[in-house]
């Protein structure tokens, strides 16, 4: 990464944890800025250190400074219990800015371009993520699933990231917690988190040009098979087999109902698959949005 690009990362970075919130009862110590202690915990990652707050303290004794203050520009480092207690009631959401201006600045810098594909758009793939599993420690907001006689508390997110096929560097957007809220009576899952994610930040990625597997949408499919389609067909020979390639489109579908129809998100929907005529079967099938 270059130290433009790097500086400007940088830059939306402090913006953003300026912005956020102070939670802090007055009263209460309000020595350190809250911008303070985002970035130290960022920090634990980025710098790839098990005991990198402690090491931090340890280098200004020795130096004078640190990489906190000269990467991140922190003014003072937090103890470990202040910067937890912050963050617990710091909400993820207010985070989300950053995630679409990182990627506005890949973009202005050309990074971006090499995940580009179908006509100029991105493939944004969605998955769950486990972050904490335990049989004993667990809150109000856990998943929890029981298998003989033992329950096992856990957290996740739906993680998303833009990807392109053959390479292992992805670019993320921002996640989607999966948990579980005061008076539910059934769990959240991956499938509503999904829902909750599109209808946050669909218009708000919509710039990218995303595709997202659209098998999970009832009533987007519905909707599909009632429409009138675009069709392409193409018949070629691998060297093995005769193979047709079928791809069939619909632009401007509602991905899902509401009374009215100019509220709901439009999406555009793809599919392709692949028919082997030696094998006499299809050999490949996806869709997207």
């Amino acid at each position: 990464m270059g130290g433009k690009l790097f500086n400007k990362l940088r830059a939306n970075f402090e913006q953003v944890c300026q912005e956020l919130p102070d939670t802090r009862r007055p009263g209460h110590n309000l020595r350190y800025a809250v911008a303070d202690f985002i970035k130290c915990a960022f920090a634990v990652f980025f710098f790839q250190h098990q005991s990198l707050l402690d090491f931090q303290r340890q280098m200004k004794e020795r130096l004078g400074r640190n990489s906190l203050e000269t990467v991140f520009g922190v003014s003072e480092i937090p103890a470990d219990t202040q910067i937890r207690t912050v963050l617990d009631q710091t909400e993820p959401e207010h985070l989300s800015p950053l995630f679409n201006a990182a990627l506005r600045t890949a973009d202005e810098t050309g990074l971006l371009e090499k995940y580009r594909v179908l006509d100029g758009g991105v493939l944004l793939a969605l998955d769950g993520v486990w972050y904490h599993s335990s049989e004993n420690i667990h809150c109000e907001r856990c998943l929890h699933m029981t298998k003989d006689d033992v329950t096992t508390y856990y957290h996740v997110a739906l993680a998303g990231a833009i990807v392109k096929p053959g390479d292992t560097s992805v670019l993320p957007v921002m996640a989607e917690m999966i948990a579980n809220g005061d008076g539910d009576k059934k769990q959240d899952c991956e499938l509503t988190a999904a829902k909750r994610w599109l209808n946050r930040h669909g218009q708000e990625y919509s710039w990218l040009k995303p595709a997202l597997k659209d098998k999970t949408h009832k009533w987007l499919t519905e909707t599909v098979k009632n429409s009138e389609q675009g069709e392409w067909t193409k018949r070629e020979w691998n060297g093995r087999h005769h193979l047709v390639y079928t791809c069939r489109w619909v632009n401007g579908v509602p991905i899902r109902y509401t009374e009215d129809e100019e509220q709901a998100l439009k999406v555009n929907w793809f599919e392709m698959s692949i028919w082997n005529e030696e094998k006499k079967k299809r050999t490949f099938y996806n869709s997207w949005i």
